[in-house]
């Protein structure tokens, strides 16, 4: 007998910053260091720094102290102040590669921010595991450290 794999589902993570939507891409993708809690999510020993690329083809990454830096992914688009996707390969394959998109949209009182985490049909048997981690993870990172640190920084 086979079994069908179903599709799991994305993980989408929607916020509102208090800043123009031009803002609030230079904060996410420029600062992305500055607001990412890299204390508390790193790859590797002794980070320092985080950084996007700002062009397709750029890296994703995290750099450690003695200088060591370790790919997180690729930017796969880089559309200001509309559009940011990346490749995420945070201890994956390369079969097993996610994609990160991120929207900002202009609305009243800022810019909503819609995070889109997909690919995970790719992580087999583990999809639903580590899809339940990131959903936690994306909310806390994103719903609150971006959004703290946005609404701080908006002007």
């Amino acid at each position: 007998m086979t079994i069908a794999r179903f599709p799991v589902p994305p993980i989408v993570k929607t916020v509102t910053v208090q800043a123009a939507p031009a803002r609030a891409f230079a904060l996410f993708a420029g600062d992305f260091g500055r607001w990412w809690p890299l204390a508390r999510v790193h790859t590797g020993p002794d980070p320092v720094d985080c950084a996007i690329e700002p062009r397709v083809g750029g890296r994703v990454f995290e750099r450690a102290a003695d200088g060591r830096e370790t790919p997180w992914g690729t930017v796969l688009a880089y559309d200001p102040p509309h559009r940011l996707a990346f490749s995420w390969t945070v201890q994956l394959s390369s079969e097993q590669e996610q994609l990160v998109e991120i929207h900002f949209t202009a609305e009243d009182r800022g810019t909503r921010v819609e995070l889109t985490h997909s690919g995970w049909e790719k992580l087999g048997d583990e999809a639903a595991s580590r899809r339940e981690r990131y959903d936690r993870g994306w909310g806390t990172i994103f719903g609150h450290d971006f959004v703290e640190y946005a609404n701080s920084n908006a002007t």
